[in-house]
């Protein structure tokens, strides 16, 4: 065949193709005649097979229920999430120092929707709290200086004497002396340094007085002026109390009569018989006491002809002597140690100067006298102040090894 002829054949096919009859043919096909498609379209269209049926199912239901799920999440969140944190175990551990919490119930909605199963002992057990504290035995200055102790009832059956100025000390028939009976007990098998703290002056203030009683541990010494109002209660609920008590006899300063000491003081002036009676005046106003000591006798005790006469009534009533030194020339403890009387000597005033600073310097002071000769004394009134340094000395003594004893401790112990 030419190619002529191929040509003219070919020609009316590409006609039909593009011209009438392929419109022909997409209008057939859009109103649903046949066309040469028609198998094909049938073929798409054929009944679904029952497995394809079943998954199509299962994916609805899914969806369904996914669908589902979520509302249900957005209605009950709140309530989904107390269960989850609910759920969840916890294991609560005790820190020392802190209180433990409250344990707090679960949301009941949410013990019931989710039961809480508690965590096994194994998993995370929880701390011990830690063992109390015991707290160490006291030291044995800690009890000598709260420890109550009971003084011997005063007057004590021949350790006293009537006399028109009131009932006198003395050395009863048995050889017993007031100094010793009087005395707060202090066990002599304690070997440590001992420091004797006195506050004279008490009875001028009611209130000062009351003030010491109630603030001061029983282990300090006090001393009563002969002419306080009420002496004989005070004297009575000092030694109620455990503390040991001495007679603040007035003497002789060396500004007399500028500066008064008050009734009845012993006057290096008046002779010797003078002196006793207004000593005996002292003497009768109070009983239990273990002795005397004087704060104003910066005159008196500087003269031994004076002096000689009440070391010698001391010697006879079995008392004992603290010279306080208020003149540094003082002779009075100096002849009580040579007539064989108990005596003591003041190595410091603590309270000269009322500064915290400086009563604190002066205790120090008396700790270091303490330590190099075995005992010291001090010597105070009753101020606020000096009342409130020495119970802050007082906590530490303990530790630095020294003991707070009372005056009749360190008699006959001081060097000269």
């Amino acid at each position: 065949m030419n190619a002529a002829a191929l040509l003219g054949r070919l020609k009316p096919a590409k006609r039909e193709r593009s011209g009438p009859g392929l419109l022909a043919r997409l209008r057939r096909r859009k109103a649903g005649g046949d066309s040469d498609d028609a198998p094909r379209a049938r073929k798409e269209r054929r009944p679904l097979s029952p497995l394809a049926k079943r998954l199509l199912g299962a994916y609805a239901a899914l969806a369904l229920a996914l669908g589902g799920l979520g509302g249900w999440l957005a209605m009950n969140g709140e309530h989904t999430t107390e269960a989850w944190r609910a759920a969840i175990p916890r294991v609560e551990v005790a820190v020392k120092g802190a209180q433990a919490p409250a344990p707090s119930a679960p949301p009941p909605a949410a013990a019931a929707a989710v039961p809480v199963q508690p965590a096994p002992p194994t998993a995370a057990p929880a701390m011990a709290p830690p063992p109390a504290a015991v707290a160490p035995p006291p030291p044995p200055l800690a009890v000598a200086v709260n420890e109550p102790v009971t003084l011997t009832p005063a007057p004590v059956p021949g350790l006293v004497e009537d006399s028109r100025n009131g009932p006198l000390p003395r050395i009863a028939e048995d050889g017993r002396k007031p100094w010793q009976v009087y005395a707060r007990p202090f066990p002599a098998a304690d070997r440590r340094p001992r420091i004797a703290i006195v506050l004279a002056e008490m009875g001028i203030s009611g209130v000062t007085t009351g003030n010491a009683l109630q603030k001061l541990p029983p282990t300090i010494t006090l001393a009563f002026v002969p002419y306080a109002d009420r002496l004989d209660n005070w004297v009575e609920r000092a030694r109620g109390k455990g503390h040991e008590v001495m007679l603040s006899i007035p003497m002789e300063p060396q500004d007399y009569p500028r500066n008064d000491p008050g009734p009845n003081a012993l006057l290096s002036m008046l002779p010797p018989e003078r002196n006793m009676e207004r000593l005996e005046w002292s003497l009768g106003k109070a009983v239990g006491y273990v002795g005397i000591t004087s704060t104003t006798g910066s005159k008196f005790t500087t003269n031994p002809d004076a002096v000689n006469p009440v070391i010698a009534a001391m010697k006879a009533r079995g008392l004992m002597v603290l010279d306080a030194r208020a003149n540094p020339r003082s002779v009075a403890g100096t002849l009580a140690g040579q007539a064989g009387v108990p005596r003591a000597f003041a190595d410091r005033v603590i309270d000269r100067d009322l500064s915290r600073g400086a009563i604190d310097d002066q205790l120090a002071e008396l700790e270091a006298i303490a330590k190099a000769n075995g005992a010291a004394v001090g010597i105070g009134a009753p101020y606020p102040s000096t009342i409130e340094r020495i119970n802050l000395w007082l906590t530490g003594l303990a530790d630095r090894g020294i003991a707070i004893v009372p005056v009749s401790a360190v008699a006959n112990m001081q060097k000269q």
